[in-house]
């Protein structure tokens, strides 16, 4: 049952992403804000994303987790020090 909190939780996560580059954008070309549109592409983004991560399984999220906390890893390594040229 935890797997399907978790699918909602990424589900919101990137709504809410969706929404909030929706209206940025908008605000920087100093356009008006549709909040139809903001809701159809976040309610969008956010059931793709969902049926993705469903699609995925919890074998595919748990290893996607995995896989972005080592490239995290190594990015950090690849800035630590004195860079030498």
């Amino acid at each position: 049952m935890s797997d399907v909190y978790t699918f909602g939780m990424i589900a919101g996560v990137v709504a809410v992403i969706a929404f909030v580059l929706y209206v940025w954008e908008r605000t920087s070309k100093n356009q008006e804000i549709e909040w139809m549109d903001a809701g159809k592409l976040a309610l969008g983004a956010g059931g793709v994303a969902g049926g993705v991560a469903y699609a995925v399984g919890s074998d595919g999220v748990d290893a996607a987790v995995e896989s972005v906390a080592s490239v995290a890893t190594a990015t950090q390594e690849m800035f630590t020090g004195k860079p030498t040229f």
